[in-house]
């Protein structure tokens, strides 16, 4: 307990950056950045593009029909 009986919560976030490494050639490297001048900003970008989107569930297998033969 903290002083005059007060006693403090801290929570504790789980919350983390992430790090991604691609391995590129040097000839790849190149041809990327001549495209997309701000890389870093482009992937970063494109990656929260990609988790704005809703998923789709896919249908299951009795909804599925196989096209008439």
């Amino acid at each position: 307990m903290g002083p005059a009986g007060v006693r403090i919560l801290v929570c504790m976030s789980t919350e983390r950056d992430r790090v991604i490494s691609v391995t590129l050639s040097e000839a790849e490297w190149q041809a990327f950045v001549a495209r997309q001048p701000q890389p870093v900003n482009w992937l970063r970008d494109k990656i929260r593009e990609e988790v704005s989107v809703p998923v789709q569930e896919p249908k299951s297998a009795t909804e599925f029909r196989a096209p008439a033969a």
